[in-house]
């Protein structure tokens, strides 16, 4: 399965939390039931002095449980991306997907009302075979158009486009069970873990191809809405940063944001109470490599200037100086 998101949008993902977050995965169904992952590009709307990126992703199946639907904005903002992210669920009628020709149908009705309204169809353009160990997965590119409106209840701010053209790729995976090579994992860390649940925390990931990486660092935080039933808000910003300093005597990891600019800070992650390696072989666009990973699990948080996002519809977010810490080393070779 492709990611669910664009760069950024991964990194907020998957850097909440290390001990919590991930990719959500459609439930496990039986063999004769298919599962849905549909991950749009980007359509821009002006609203509010500054043009968001808006990207919608699906995952759902021809058992007709519940949708998995999350809908994500950015913008630049002070040399960073601000990113906010709902998480919601719709009906399995709202998104049908004809198994033959790959071609789908989003209409959400009144579903994620009050947050966000998707009358959309997709329309493949052309298809391949996924590779998979058992089952089988379909996976097609295609065209994403029609209407969609986002409330954010953020500063009055409302994206509406009648006439939507997402950018490409939009893509489409059909799966039967398809046990799918494992992907590669990427070094990643997090600070301020611990405290309440709508806390910001700071965290980071390092992103992009082995020897060409790019690391991240974001401070986020995530909320509850009060409607449609179990939706959240996840509020941020990210912003490329220097790699992150591991001591191997001391096992600690010294992380920073920017010295200004949407994402401020420093902080040391150090103590881990159980220390994880491990060994895969994985994948990352075909290729496979030999993943090594030490994971620092249960550690200390110690910020010696506070990490703090600056955002335009969340105003200042800032994390912890102290609490609990953890993160994972990885490399991959070839």
């Amino acid at each position: 399965m492709t990611m669910m998101c664009a760069l950024i949008g991964t990194v907020l993902a998957m850097t909440l939390s290390l001990a919590t977050l991930g990719a959500a995965a459609a439930p496990a169904s039986a063999a004769t039931n298919l599962s849905y992952f549909l991950t749009a590009g980007t359509v821009g709307i002006t609203s509010g002095g500054h043009t968001w990126k808006l990207n919608v992703s699906l995952i759902g199946g021809s058992s007709g449980g519940p949708v998995i639907t999350d809908v994500l904005i950015e913008t630049p903002h002070l040399g960073g991306t601000e990113i906010h992210d709902w998480g919601m669920q719709m009906p399995g009628a709202d998104f049908t997907v004809d198994k033959t020709t790959g071609a789908a149908t989003i209409n959400s009705h009144s579903d994620l009302s009050p947050v966000a309204s998707l009358s959309l169809s997709y329309k493949p353009t052309s298809h391949t075979a996924g590779t998979c160990s058992s089952g089988s997965e379909t996976d097609y590119l295609g065209t994403l158009t029609g209407s969609v409106t986002l409330t954010t209840g953020l500063k009055g701010l409302k994206l509406s486009d009648a006439k939507a053209t997402f950018s490409t790729p939009n893509s489409l995976q059909v799966d039967a069970a398809c046990v799918p090579p494992i992907a590669c994992s990427f070094a990643s860390w997090g600070g301020g873990l611990g405290g309440a649940p709508t806390a910001p925390i700071a965290a980071g990931i390092a992103a992009g191809m082995p020897g060409h990486l790019v690391h991240f660092s974001d401070v986020i935080r995530k909320v509850s809405l009060s409607a449609p039933a179990g939706a959240t808000r996840t509020d941020g910003a990210d912003v490329q940063a220097t790699a992150p300093v591991f001591n191997s005597t001391a096992k600690s990891l010294t992380v920073k944001g920017l010295a200004s600019g949407a994402v401020t800070g420093a902080g040391v992650i150090s103590g881990a109470k159980m220390i994880t390696p491990g060994s895969e072989t994985c994948a990352v666009d075909g290729t496979t490599y030999t993943q090594k990973s030490t994971s620092y699990i249960g550690a200390s948080w110690s910020s010696s200037k506070q990490f703090e996002a600056q955002t335009i519809l969340t105003g200042t977010l800032k994390a912890p100086t102290t609490g609990s810490g953890e993160f994972v080393l990885v490399t991959l070779t070839k």
